[in-house]
């Protein structure tokens, strides 16, 4: 057994310690009580040797273990100065310690992935304690909040005192929907609640999911369902009196035959309404095609694009057009090489963009438009704004709707099959808009 050196060594001790007693006693109670003096001596060494042995004993496990607590790797149990039948003790702790320290490196390599996890994880996470000491917070929090820190919840409840009710009153397993804004911005967060102990200590954990492009999406497919069904009724509708004009067109007699007949029929006021009813089908169903491209995207050609190549066409393409409208375009590229995407398919976004801001201009004398492409987060930004009059903010939940439009000539289309296009890339498009101050549409991809 290998505590076996360690409980001979005091076990000799103690007999040793056993038969000087027996032999002082001895001496006393004989004749030759003089000689007492020598073994009592002896007994005495013997018990402050043990004593000795028992508190240094004591005093390294106690150190060794101190060590442990305070992660301190340095104290150790040395083989070498261990007296007899201590170097198993030794070896066993030497053995607990490295094992702790092994526990300790793999908590850490755990803590370090988990916060590495949560750090990129897309969903927003929040954890805070009953007095508002924030535990847990990961960069999408901050990104919406506007923070670069977050330590306490009163910062939240200064800033955003109805975000702060919401989610404080928010029951346990319960989700809600909760449109935050911020800065001109609106972002739907689906909330989600949970309690949970950690040590003493009582803390509220939120999950937050930006669900924009999940409603975006399904409003997209509610929209193209519609323009689908409606599409068809209508050019089923259509189609029979466009044919029954045209076959009533030509069943009239000509000029010649008309003075021949003998009836008095106004053939020339019957041509006219069937002339008028042909024509208008034809404007129906021509309305009705156009409208077609919001449900007929096709689907990107996902290709790499060169940054530089690709701003410039657009800089040739309206430098002249910008100047006649005293309008200054300027072209921003950042450290972007190259970006994927549909090249025809995001250009069109671009174009629809950079019209809806000149149109903004129209009344300004020193209007200002930047077209951008930065690199964030990992995500490529391609930016259009503008320092035109702004969005008001009634229209703001109606920008991207099909057929919505604040200029007489236009068609409410752009801004709706633009969202689409970003939608098929995976991407997301947002606006954000001041009052007499501009416009800024994002696309983040």
């Amino acid at each position: 057994m290998g505590s076996k050196p360690f409980i001979q060594k005091i076990g000799w001790q103690v007999v040793l310690i056993g038969i000087t007693s027996l032999t002082t006693a001895f001496l006393w109670f004989g004749p030759n009580r003089p000689l007492i003096f020598f073994p009592l001596l002896l007994l005495i060494f013997l018990l402050i040797r043990l004593f000795r042995f028992l508190q240094r004993t004591n005093q390294d496990i106690a150190l060794f273990f101190e060590g442990l607590m305070n992660e301190d790797s340095s104290i150790n149990l040395e083989l070498k100065t261990a007296p007899p039948g201590y170097a198993y003790l030794s070896k066993s702790l030497l053995r607990l310690s490295k094992a702790v320290r092994d526990e300790r490196v793999q908590n850490r390599f755990q803590q370090q992935f988990y916060e590495e996890l949560i750090s990129h994880s897309t969903s927003g996470l929040l954890a805070y304690d009953e007095i508002g000491q924030v535990k847990l917070v990961n960069p999408p929090v901050l990104g919406f909040l506007g923070l670069h820190h977050l330590s306490s919840m009163k910062t939240i409840e200064n800033r955003f005192p109805a975000f702060y009710q919401s989610i404080n009153n928010l029951q346990p397993g319960k989700t809600i929907v909760y449109k935050f804004s911020s800065e001109g911005d609106t972002i739907p967060l689906q909330i989600r609640s949970s309690l949970f102990n950690f040590g003493e200590k009582r803390y509220r954990l939120l999950a937050f999911q930006n669900i924009k492009t999940e409603l975006d999406e399904k409003e997209v497919e509610a929209w193209q369902n519609l323009f689908r069904i409606l599409s068809h009724e209508i050019m089923n509708s259509i189609a029979p009196i466009t044919s029954l004009a045209q076959s009533i067109t030509k069943s009239l007699p000509d000029e010649s035959e008309e003075t021949l007949s003998s009836e008095k029929v106004d053939f020339n006021r019957i041509r006219r309404i069937a002339t008028t009813i042909e024509g208008q089908s034809n404007l129906m169903m021509s309305f009705v095609e156009k409208y077609r491209k919001l449900y007929k995207i096709p689907e990107p050609d996902i290709k790499p694009i060169n940054v530089a190549d690709w701003l410039s066409r657009f800089r040739i393409l309206y430098h002249q057009e910008m100047i006649q409208k005293g309008i200054r375009f300027d072209v921003i590229q950042s450290e972007v090489d190259h970006f994927y995407a549909d090249d025809n398919l995001i250009s069109q976004v671009i174009v629809n963009l950079l019209k809806n801001a000149q149109q903004a201009l129209t009344a300004s004398g020193n209007g200002i438009i930047r077209l951008s492409v930065t690199n964030t987060d990992e995500h490529i930004l391609i930016a259009v704004e503008d320092n035109g009059p702004g969005i008001p903010e009634k229209y703001a939940n109606q920008i991207f709707m099909p057929f919505f439009t604040t200029n007489p000539g236009g068609n409410g289309i752009g801004l709706a099959i633009s969202r689409q296009i970003v939608l098929r890339h995976g991407g997301t498009i947002t606006f954000s808009s001041v009052p007499e101050k501009g416009t800024k549409f994002s696309i983040l991809l």
